[in-house]
Parts: C-alpha cells; sequence; structure tokens
C-alpha cells in the first residue's frame, strides 16, 4: 500500500512526489534472515546475541559475537538467495591446511534492509581464520532502536561497543556490506586499532545509490517515477534522520585513507558499480572485481572471494594487522 502511494503521488500532477519516497525509504524494515540461519542454528554455531545502548544518546543496538573456529579443519556453507526472481548459489569449502592464522576482532557491518544475521556467513569465515567477530545491528533495522541513520550516528554507537567489548586488544578489521561501508568508513577516524578494512559493494552516495537500486531492483518504479525525485526524496529522507548527503559519501574518506582496505565489487551489481571505486588514487586501496553476483549476495564471503581475501590478509594488509598494541601515529 505505502508502495502504491509513492507510485500514485508521482504520477498524479502532485508535488508530494519526493516526499512519497523519503517516506517510503524511512518505512523500510529489515526482510527476513530466515533464508540464511533460524536462531537455533545461531546458537549451534556459537553465536550470542546481546544488546548494547549508548551512554551518549540511549539509542541501542542489537549484536552478535562468536569467538574463533580452532577446533573446525574444514568450513563450508552454501547460500541460495533469490534476486529479481533468480536463484543464486553462493559457496565456500575451504580446509585448515589452506588457511593462516590470525588473531584479532573482525567487525561486520550489513546493509540497507539487511540486518546482522545476513553476515553470519562471512562471519563464519573469519572465525575460521581465528578472528573473534562482533556483527551489530545498524540503526532502524533488525532488532535495533527504530530510525534509519544511514550509517552515520551507528558508527559512533558501533564505536563505544568496541570499547565495551571485551576483545582480544591486538587489531581491528572492518568488514561494511553496501549501506555497512559508510559505518566502517567513519570508524577510522574514531579509532587508531584499526588494521584493514574490507568494502563488500559498498554503496555509493546515497542518492544515487537509490537510483541505481531502483533502476535495477524495480524497473517498472524507474519508468514512472523521475530521477530527480528519487535523488531528492532519497536527501530528503537523510534530511530527516540528521544526517547530510555528503556524509553518506564514503569516496573522499577512501582518497584520504591511510589504513589498507580490500574493496570486492562485482561486474553483475549496478546498485555499487566497479568503475566507482577503479580509479581511486591510493596505495592503501585494492580492488578486487569479481564475476557473476549481484548486490545482494555480496554479503558473503565465495570460493572467489577466498582466494582475494587470503592473498590480500597476507599481503597488503599483513603488517597492519600485526599491529602490537601501541599507539598509532596520527
Amino acid at each position: 500500500m505505502i508502495l502504491r502511494g509513492v507510485v500514485l503521488a508521482c504520477i498524479l500532477p502532485l508535488a508530494g512526489c519526493s516526499s512519497a519516497i523519503s517516506s517510503y525509504i524511512a518505512s523500510q524494515q529489515s526482510f527476513g534472515y530466515e533464508q540464511i540461519a533460524s536462531r537455533e542454528t545461531l546458537r549451534e554455531q556459537g553465536f550470542y546475541e546481546s544488546e548494547f545502548c549508548s551512554k551518549k544518546t540511549e539509542l541501542c543496538i542489537s549484536y552478535l559475537t562468536a569467538k574463533p573456529l580452532f577446533d573446525k579443519q574444514k568450513l563450508s556453507y552454501r547460500v541460495e538467495l533469490q534476486v529479481n526472481g533468480q536463484n543464486e548459489i553462493n559457496e565456500l569449502e575451504i580446509q585448515r591446511e589452506s588457511t593462516n592464522i590470525y588473531s584479532g576482532l573482525v567487525v561486520l557491518i550489513h546493509g540497507f534492509r539487511a540486518s546482522k544475521e545476513y553476515m553470519v556467513n562471512s562471519a563464519l569465515y573469519f572465525r575460521f581464520l581465528g578472528f573473534d567477530v562482533l556483527l551489530p545491528d545498524l540503526l532502524g533495522h533488525g532488532d535495533s532502536s527504530p530510525g534509519i541513520r544511514f550509517g552515520v550516528e551507528d558508527s559512533k554507537i558501533i564505536n563505544e561497543l568496541i570499547e565495551k567489548l571485551d576483545h582480544p586488544k591486538k587489531n581491528v578489521l572492518i568488514v561494511g556490506n553496501s549501506l555497512g561501508a559508510v559505518a566502517a568508513t567513519l570508524l577510522i577516524d574514531m579509532r587508531r586499532d584499526i588494521g584493514g578494512i574490507v568494502l563488500q559493494a559498498p554503496m555509493v552516495r546515497f542518492d544515487q545509490a537509490a537510483v541505481n537500486y531502483i533502476d535495477a531492483y524495480s524497473p517498472f518504479l524507474s519508468t514512472l517515477i523521475p530521477r530527480a525525485s528519487i535523488q531528492e526524496g532519497a536527501g530528503k529522507a537523510l534530511k530527516d534522520a540528521g544526517v547530510k548527503l555528503e556524509q553518506t559519501d564514503i569516496i573522499p574518506l577512501l582518497v584520504r585513507n591511510k589504513i589498507p582496505t580490500l574493496i570486492l565489487v562485482s561486474s553483475n551489481d549496478p546498485v555499487a558499480p566497479p568503475e566507482s571505486y577503479k580509479d581511486i588514487s591510493n596505495e592503501y586501496i585494492s580492488v578486487a572485481e569479481v564475476s557473476e553476483r549481484s548486490h545482494p549476495s555480496m554479503a558473503v564471503i565465495t570460493q572467489q572471494d577466498d582466494e582475494i581475501v587470503q592473498g590480500w590478509l597476507v599481503g597488503g594488509a599483513n603488517e597492519a594487522l600485526q599491529w602490537d598494541g601501541s599507539p598509532r601515529l596520527p
């Protein structure tokens, strides 16, 4: 019914198109995660759910934590997602002898309309490599406080949560998927213990991301709603949430970033197109393009990703991830 109202507001001679789009964006709920894992399965896999409330804002986020999988000699999973009416299979199988062992904390931040559960398979992967993991729900998503903040306010609360957690005081690796890339990159300026960043299909500036998403996954709507109205509505949704449009643009942060960063993009992903990141001039940034992966499936570490990620961990990120706890130079 809400979507029908958006269409009517945009095709009738009314002035409410952008407002309708803004309301539609702000009202979005997280997709169900039953296709990923049940709560019982999560418990069996060693994930524990908790809640953290910020002392500064009183906003609360739900999160999962889990310890490394040192006792496992093999990790395998198969994730089937339905995207635009098509089934997409994402698989991984790795053996203990084919991996290095690391330590520290990996924070995995999901994308728009997803939830912490959507990052569980990637979390299993990093647990197998020896990391502790933290999977927070963004605000307005999953079981966190209502009100989407588009990764901006979320980053501050996630920073507080990391400080509160009892985790190995070594290095922190941040993984941000889609919208989660906003929170991930904002954490760069908040912490001195980040040894690396992995961005999976990172979101372009939000107004353009909204256009890209509707073009890709709602082509019928894209023929009815003017592109300018979509961008204006996206901007209004941000403004209503107290977020500036430029705060959702991660490119300037990446350009001046001095932390080893791996950006995973897909040639089949028009939402986060590879060309948006391939021209970034920064020696600390590696961009790797995978094939035949949709935007939603990029949240899952697959066989194709494993070779890229492990190569990056032993290469560009190796020195930074061996941080010994001493203060980093600004």
